[in-house]
């Protein structure tokens, strides 16, 4: 009766058992996307590189020796095996291949935890490892069951620094957005693929990511492939071409660089946009960094030191930072006052390098009046728009924005209507992660913010691009 129980009753449970036991599915990467500028120079490539992975189902059962296991691992790789009865240590982090603060980095138990899927799928821990790390784990593998030494593609971003901020960088998929990922039924991803997670690498990932091929092998007891039952190839990812001119981007930077060292300022950015098309030509922010230190999993120091920087190398001031434009927002009062004919060309104002505002509630009493300044102080004399232009006044934008005496003004609200036109107030929309949108202020605005009235003051701030008016160094060329 046992017989028959075994050999007929039971029969397909034992050879699905023994077939799970010995069969593995196994993905196949594809190759990411090469990227290029507008002149076909190459920007990032994929170069060769070792990855360390971890089938589940091949460490020991004992948990001593599973221990032993993982702690020579570790060893090998520079990192901290952990504890399997454990709960995890590694917290959700914006960049997952990045370490967390206080730590040296997820440890492998923690990878285990966070990203195994099945006990038979390899959980990737580690990638762009050292040669001699790789051959070692491999030579070992009789007494490291179930660890897997694998070449992969790794992403070269030949010019580094140069066009971080533009290409950015991969990296596992983060932890926080991992459900999402795996909904997507098009690309299939799987927990420990690596994503774009910064600029194009991200903004086109689908373009760039390709289509997985698949692998039906055979494998020993120490999870190594013996034999291929089936395959299909992966299709690479598509190439992409960039308005970016390479040379074009060496040359604005080392201006850049020499502008700043002659300002004495820590941050700069430099943009050229071909006027005819709005193609990005050049763009640089600086400090930058160097996207090559993603690729294979950034260190712990090197984030470290990253991220304590005051002046943030991580972010690309051109298109996040938010400052307020100054006189370069002048084009868009002249522009509004001309068309709502609030005045015309032969239209002027006097500047005498001071403007005083009296106080609604004691207009006779001008020791109560709030005092504008020109820049210039001796001021400018009468001026009509287009010298006002020229002159850069900002007492002529004062009066015809805000109003003065009897003079109404163009008025906050029509200023943020052609402020908005001009592409003020919001992304413009460029290919790139982590743009800001600015801010075209209002009534509303700081009601709703400071729970305050408008004043007539705050229109002349608004009116010289100061004050509330905040605005990204992309949308201030955009805008010219």
């Amino acid at each position: 009766l046992k017989l028959w129980d075994l050999q007929v009753v039971s029969s397909q449970d034992y050879q699905r058992d023994a077939d799970a036991n010995r069969f593995r599915l196994i993905s196949t990467d594809a190759p990411r996307g090469i990227i290029y500028d507008r002149f076909g120079r190459m920007l990032v490539r994929n170069i060769p590189s070792f990855t360390v992975s971890i089938a589940p189902a091949g460490l020991p059962n004992d948990d001593a020796e599973r221990a032993a296991v993982l702690a020579r691992v570790a060893k090998l790789l520079g990192m901290e095996a952990g504890d399997f009865a454990a709960t995890p240590t590694a917290e959700a982090n914006p960049d997952a291949d990045a370490p967390v603060r206080g730590q040296k980095g997820p440890t492998i138990e923690d990878i285990l935890r966070e990203r195994a899927i099945s006990p038979y799928a390899p959980v990737r821990i580690a990638t762009n490892v050292d040669r001699q790390a790789a051959f070692i784990i491999e030579e070992e593998h009789l007494t490291l069951p179930g660890v897997l030494v694998e070449a992969e593609a790794l992403r070269q971003y030949i010019d580094g620094p140069l066009t971080a901020h533009l290409l950015g960088y991969i990296g596992r998929i983060p932890s926080e957005d991992l459900t999402s990922y795996l909904d997507d039924q098009d690309l299939l991803y799987e927990p420990d693929d690596l994503v774009g997670l910064t600029g194009v690498e991200f903004t086109q990932e689908k373009l760039l990511r390709g289509v997985k091929g698949q692998r039906h092998v055979e494998v020993d007891a120490f999870e190594r492939q013996v034999d291929v039952i089936a395959s299909s190839a992966p299709s690479a990812g598509h190439n992409l071409l960039l308005t970016i001119d390479l040379e074009l981007q060496r040359v604005v930077e080392d201006a850049l660089r020499e502008g700043m060292r002659n300002a004495n300022s820590s941050v700069g950015v430099a943009i050229a946009l071909d006027p005819r098309t709005g193609e990005v030509l050049a763009m640089v922010s600086l400090p930058s960094y160097d996207n090559n230190l993603f690729s294979g999993g950034i260190s712990y120091d090197d984030y470290e030191q990253l991220s304590a920087d005051p002046h943030h190398p991580l972010v690309n001031h051109a298109i996040s930072g938010q400052y307020p434009p100054g006189s370069t927002f002048k084009l868009v009062p002249a522009s509004g006052l001309l068309e709502e004919k609030v005045i015309d060309r032969s239209t002027s104002f006097l500047c005498q390098g001071t403007l005083l505002l009296p106080n609604k509630y004691f207009p006779e009493d001008l020791t109560k009046a709030q005092t504008f300044y020109c820049w210039r102080k001796a001021g400018h004399g009468r001026l009509t728009v287009k010298d006002a232009i020229a002159q850069s006044c900002d007492i002529f934008f004062y009066q015809a924005v805000g109003g003065y005496r009897e003079f109404m003004g163009l008025g906050i609200d029509r200023l943020g209507k052609y402020a908005e036109l001009f592409g003020y107030g919001a992304p413009t929309g460029i290919e790139l992660s982590g743009e800001a949108a600015g801010l075209v202020p209002s009534d509303r605005w700081k009601r709703q913010v400071y729970g305050e009235n408008w004043l007539t003051g705050d229109s002349y701030n608004a009116a010289i691009g100061q004050g509330f008016v905040l605005a990204t160094p992309l949308q201030v060329v955009n805008s010219a």
